[in-house]
Order: structure tokens, then C-alpha cells, then sequence
């Protein structure tokens, strides 16, 4: 009798704790063709959800899988659980479960109306107001989607919805998991979703994080627009991480082939051709390659210590520049003007002094080299 008393009370406050719209964390046992059998953890409840609601999902679901679930109703024995409802599972007293215990459903976002869209509901139709959907949605990409809502409000006119609320609490869950396996340093896989001059802004597991211009090309002035597309999966490093203000900075450059640690388009020695970046109290910045920038020193401008750079050199102007030194360790390229133009203007005159059958068999770099070598016989 003991025995049977226990099991009876074990019963009763298992059925006192799964009240119509109570929500719990569940085990999937089993599944069939229309439903996903689960077990509620830690009461143990068995009971059933429709496996329509697992359609639309990427990953398949199976046994083990955990889930957060809404206790329906008893249907002939069977206890009903939802993840999500749709369509015809919306009733009038499935309405009023959303409104107490916000349990979420799944809508259609139709036309736009007065400072909102209308929702359709199955045979019911809502109303969300612009304010109730996330920042990060945009207003033109809204309707036809389906999204999740919550009733916020309901009387005899209208049901109104939120669909910011669900998302921000599905968001703080997210969170919770990832402070346990996100820390500077960790390698994520983001989704492209604006792309601007500043840099990439970009979704990770529903979040959103910045990929800095600076950590997301080695050019140091990169057109994004034409190296990444929106929606493109992008492989990234966390620099920067702060649960606090919600703020992810993220780097792509681990992704990224490094200009560095290939060889060189270009040699110390070597005269090039650059255009100029900007100009400096303390030198001139030229652009020898998307990849490769050089600085040219006042000293090595030309123009001597009364002239102003500035007055002589502006952005984009074509130069002439001899790579005077090349530094992998600290990303340096040193560069002069002054001495190609004397460079070339020593070639030139050589070439000019040389006899013409001379020229055409050597060039006037290889004339002056072996001229020197000459001098030291």
C-alpha cells in the first residue's frame, strides 16, 4: 500500500508541474513519421510533439537531442508538447498560452500596415509593430517570412505580437552556452550581412559581431565590396570580446593569404613606380601594390629641408621611388625619390655615352656593373 501510495503522489505532482503552456527541457527518445517522441527532464514525463515542427530545421533531429518544449494538453492519454506552434495548431486558448507564458508562434509576415505588418496565424491574423522586430531586420526583406511571435496583447480587435521579444530571449540562451566555449582567440564561422568601408558586420549563432577593414584584408585600403559578398560564410578569429556591451570584434587575416610570406614582387635596389597615399609632417606614404605601401623619409623627397611636401606631392600622383630597404619583420618598406630619379638619371647618361653596337647587346645596368668591375681589375 506504502508503494502504491508513493507512486500515487510521484503521479499527481507530475501532472501538478506540466500546467497547459508550462515550458520544460526535454530528451528525444524516438522518432516516427509524424511524431518526435521526448522525455522531460528531470520529471521524466513522456510525451509526444509533431514532427512538422522539425521540418524547416538544417539539422536533422535525433535521439538525444535536447529541446525546450511547451506543454500543450492531454490528448487521449498522450501528453502533446510544442517546440513552436503552426498553422492549424493555433487556437483562440493557444492564443491566450502565448500571452501568459509567451509561448512562441510561428507567422507570416504579410503587408504593411499602420506602423506595423500584419501577421497571419493560421485562421487568425496579428499585428506586429515596427518596434517589435529586431534592429538587424530589414523592414524591405520582411514580408512573406516566416518568424516566430509572441502575443504581447489580446482583446476582441486584434492580437498583437512581438517578435524582438522571442528573439532577444532566444538570443540571452545562445549567450548563456557560448561564455562557456567563446574566448579571445577562438575560431568562428560568421555569416555576412553588411558590408561598408569600415569593415564587415556579420552574424554568428544569431549574434552580432564586427570584422574591422583592418582585420579583414592585408590591403591597407581594401575595396570590400569586390573581395566579399553579402551572405558569404566567413572564417574568423575572436580579438575582441565583451558580454558586457555585447561587443565581438573578429579578425578574417588567419583565413587570408599573407603578401608577406610569399616572395616579393619587388627587390631592394629596384626602382618602382607608386602612387602617392598621403603626405606627412615626416614623410611621404606611397601605394606600390594593393598589398605593399612604402614611406618615403623627408630626407629622401628631393626637395630639400625649405620645401614643404606637401606644396609639391598630392594624393595620386605617379612616382618614381627606389626600394631602399625591405623589412618582412615590422611590414616596412623604405623608399626614396631622390635617389631613383639620380639613378636613372646616371643610367640615361651612360646609356648616352655608350657606343650604339655596345647597347644593343648589353643592358646600361649591366654596362655600369661591368665598368665597375673594370675599374677594380
Amino acid at each position: 500500500m506504502e508503494d502504491f501510495a508513493s507512486l500515487l503522489e510521484e503521479s499527481y505532482k507530475k501532472r501538478k508541474s506540466i500546467e497547459p503552456g508550462s515550458l520544460h527541457q526535454a530528451s528525444v527518445t524516438r522518432k516516427a513519421k509524424d511524431f518526435v517522441f521526448i522525455q522531460t527532464i528531470p520529471e521524466k514525463i513522456k510525451g509526444i510533439v509533431s514532427a512538422e515542427e522539425f521540418s524547416d530545421l538544417e539539422e536533422e533531429i535525433k535521439p538525444g537531442h535536447n529541446l525546450k518544449v511547451y506543454f500543450l494538453e492531454e490528448q487521449s492519454g498522450d501528453y502533446l508538447f510544442t517546440t513552436v506552434l503552426h498553422a492549424d495548431d493555433i487556437t483562440a486558448e493557444r492564443l491566450n498560452l502565448s500571452l501568459e507564458n509567451d509561448l512562441p508562434l510561428m507567422g507570416q509576415v504579410m503587408n504593411s500596415v499602420n506602423g506595423g505588418y500584419e501577421i497571419k496565424l493560421g485562421e487568425f491574423s496579428g499585428f506586429c509593430p515596427f518596434s517589435q522586430f529586431e534592429s538587424n531586420l530589414k523592414s524591405e526583406e520582411l514580408q512573406g517570412r516566416k518568424l516566430k511571435f509572441v502575443v504581447t496583447d489580446l482583446d476582441k480587435k486584434r492580437i498583437v505580437l512581438s517578435q524582438r521579444k522571442i528573439a532577444d530571449r532566444e538570443r540571452e540562451a545562445v549567450v548563456d552556452v557560448l561564455k562557456s566555449q567563446w574566448k579571445p582567440g577562438s575560431f568562428v564561422t560568421a555569416s555576412i550581412v553588411s558590408i561598408n568601408k569600415s569593415g564587415l558586420q556579420v552574424q554568428i549563432e544569431g549574434l552580432s559581431a564586427f570584422v574591422p577593414s583592418s582585420e579583414a584584408s592585408y590591403s591597407k585600403s581594401p575595396n570590400l565590396e569586390k573581395e566579399f559578398k553579402l551572405g558569404q560564410a566567413l572564417k574568423a578569429k575572436i580579438i575582441e570580446l565583451d558580454w558586457t556591451s555585447n561587443r565581438i570584434i573578429l579578425s578574417a587575416k588567419d583565413f587570408l593569404k599573407d603578401p608577406w610570406s610569399a616572395r616579393m614582387p619587388f627587390r631592394e635596389g629596384q626602382i618602382v613606380e607608386g602612387s602617392i597615399e598621403s603626405v606627412k609632417t615626416f614623410g611621404i606614404f606611397v601605394k606600390l601594390t594593393d598589398e605593399f605601401h612604402g614611406l618615403v623619409p623627408n630626407r629622401e623627397n628631393g626637395l630639400g629641408n625649405k620645401a614643404n611636401p606637401a606644396n609639391e606631392y598630392s594624393h595620386g600622383q605617379k612616382v618614381r621611388v627606389l626600394v631602399l630597404e625591405i623589412n618582412p619583420e615590422k611590414r616596412q618598406i623604405a623608399l626614396s625619390i631622390s635617389r631613383a630619379k639620380e639613378t636613372e638619371e646616371r643610367l640615361e647618361y651612360q646609356e648616352y655615352l655608350t657606343p650604339e653596337k655596345e647597347s644593343h647587346s648589353t643592358s646600361s645596368f649591366g654596362l655600369l656593373l661591368k665598368k665597375s668591375l673594370d675599374k677594380k681589375k
